[in-house]
């Protein structure tokens, strides 16, 4: 997940600049900062305060030993319970966090309670069911990825969940909901080798995210070791393929207000 941020968190700023919102004198929360790439692209946006928050001790320690900035400041907690006085952020990140954790009404009433009124909230969240590749992916990639979605269904995550968001946030009281679709489109030329670097990106975002998880995996009896190496070897055999290659991936940016 950190990767992921690392490698979409650019974009993001890039587009909330596009629909002129100014950061200027507001109180940012980043709620799954994760190594604190957002904070530190925000840090010469004016903002009064930047909170980053996230569970992971050994991420906001990274975090720090990068960031520096009198009005940047990072907390170790659980967005289920933060110690954060009600009423206090201008506007909410949640990017990537609902395909991890259960879509919980209790869950948004802890973010709605740190919201100011006509606080903005700005959730990322992916849907698997839009990518598309051309070739398709070899079987044992698709069983790899098929174990690693039903490793997150079982955590109470759902890699189809952008779908679902805008009505749960309505039936939850937010209002002034808007979704903007965007689709990250890679297209390869046969023997192109050019690329490189976007398909290594691809590949570590990939293997990042699964070397993490590759031990419960293995103990739920999800995949087998031999199954998952394989699977992850024919993925990186797949991006660097001298063949035609296209990829399409579709994420949601969704914006509310409390």
């Amino acid at each position: 997940m950190a990767f992921q941020s690392y490698l979409t968190a650019p974009r993001l700023f890039r587009q909330l600049n596009d629909m002129g919102y100014s950061f200027a004198d507001k109180t940012v929360a980043d709620i799954g900062t994760g190594l604190g790439i957002l904070p530190y692209l925000l840090k010469n946006e004016n903002a009064l305060n930047i909170i980053g928050i996230d569970i992971d001790k050994n991420s906001l320690m990274a975090a720090l030993s990068t960031t520096h900035a009198e009005n940047i400041g990072f907390i170790n907690a659980d967005g289920h319970n933060m110690p954060v006085k009600d009423c206090t952020f201008d506007i909410i990140f949640l990017r990537y966090i609902f395909q991890h954790v259960n879509l919980s009404a209790c869950f948004l009433s802890e973010i709605k309670r740190t919201m100011k009124g006509g606080a903005t909230l700005v959730a990322i969240d992916v849907d698997d069911s839009l990518n598309v590749f051309y070739p398709d992916l070899p079987d044992s990639s698709k069983k790899l990825f098929k174990a690693y979605f039903e490793y997150q269904n079982l955590k109470g995550g759902d890699r189809f969940i952008s779908k679902k968001l805008p009505a749960f946030l309505s039936s939850t009281g937010f209002s002034e909901i808007k979704v903007k679709p965007y689709a990250t489109v890679f297209f390869k030329e046969k023997d192109d080798r050019f690329h490189f670097q976007a398909l290594k990106n691809a590949f570590l975002l990939v293997q990042n995210e699964l070397e993490i998880i590759k031990n419960e995996l293995f103990n739920r009896k999800l995949i087998g070791r031999l199954e998952f190496h394989k699977g992850l070897n024919d993925y990186f055999k797949f991006l660097n393929s001298e063949d035609n290659l296209f990829i399409s991936k579709t994420e949601f940016l969704i914006m509310c207000k409390k």
